[in-house]
């Protein structure tokens, strides 16, 4: 029995890489390490270990929700070869590279490392209203896929993983550095929340057909390609909360010019300029266009985290 364990926990790691979905993990853990270093600039000082341990509360609430979706995907038989991505960090499950035990073993895992960080962050923090959006958060991500119903299921997806993948985790990162509300958090939580409603949208658009009889996104209720043009008025939404944070002179110039430069490479030239002429969706279609957004959030909070840092520093000297 021993031995039987230990060949399974041999390849455990490896399996465990195919279901968790780990490079959308970062699409949570870069929003809050990106918005609790913004904080920080506000005050002049970092709350490292604060910071760290809701990095990891951030990533693991998401990997959770990733899981989740993998084991509804298979209980319920709704991939198959001609859906894969190709991706071998998802998908696991559908294909046999990893076992339904070890999909559970990994919520469990991720519950206990979330929670034991999301908890020891409120005991440092004293802070009931971050237990209260804690606790909403694991229910959100675990009821993202599974339960009786989950609201996967229905056209609220994109705005309800934009709220809590996005924006809830990074203003509350924020929050917990500067120890106060104010508007300037919520506007650099409102960037993070729409980019975490595009990378969801593209996901969405890209499964258009693929998702036809088995639950009801957006694109299907507005129109597929009304679901490309609506991320034009939320990108616009987006300039204007990252030129409020300029003018505000919460952002420096140099900094704000560096965003732009971001929106434009990643968001645009890479992406949406693209994107925008398609006019139907087609089997790649997921495969090519869904790391795009993503890329975008890598590359916008990436930065933007070594800019926060470079000043925090400066101001110490």
């Amino acid at each position: 029995m021993i031995q039987e364990a230990f060949i399974y926990l041999r390849g455990f790691a490896k399996r465990s890489y195919s279901v968790m979905e780990i490079r959308t993990g970062f699409a949570t853990g870069l929003p809050v390490l990106s918005g609790g270093l913004f904080g920080a600039c506000l005050v002049g000082q970092i709350k490292l270990l604060e910071l760290l341990l809701f990095t990891i509360a951030g990533f693991s609430f998401n990997i959770i929700a990733n899981t989740a979706n993998e084991m509804r995907a298979f209980l319920a038989n709704e991939e198959n070869e001609e859906t894969f991505t190709g991706h071998k960090g998802s998908e696991g499950l559908v294909r046999g590279d990893a076992r339904f035990t070890d999909a559970v073993l990994i919520l469990l895992l991720m519950l206990g490392l979330g929670g034991g960080s999301g908890l020891l962050l409120v005991w440092l923090t004293k802070s009931v209203w971050l237990f209260f959006w804690g606790c909403v958060s694991v229910v959100a991500a675990v009821t993202y896929s599974l339960g009786p119903k989950p609201y996967l299921l229905y056209p609220i997806t994109e705005l309800v993983s934009g709220f809590f993948v996005g924006g809830l985790s990074c203003y509350l990162s924020a929050y917990v550095q500067t120890g106060y509300n104010s508007w300037v958090l919520v506007w650099y939580s409102l960037i993070a929340m729409i980019f975490t409603i595009f990378l969801m949208s593209t996901n969405n658009i890209g499964d258009y057909k693929k998702d036809m009889g088995v639950r009801v996104t957006l694109p299907h209720v507005i129109g597929f390609r009304n679901a490309i043009l609506l991320l034009i008025p939320e990108a616009i939404i987006m300039l204007l909360a990252w030129t409020g944070l300029f003018f505000l002179q919460v952002i420096p110039w140099w900094q704000y010019l560096i965003g732009w430069l971001i929106f434009y490479r990643q968001g645009y030239v890479r992406w949406y300029k693209d994107y925008y002429t398609i006019q139907e969706v087609y089997p790649e279609m997921g495969r090519e266009y869904g790391p795009r957004p993503l890329l975008l959030i890598y590359h916008f909070h990436g930065w933007m985290s070594l800019l926060f840092i470079i000043r925090l520093l400066g101001e110490r000297q």
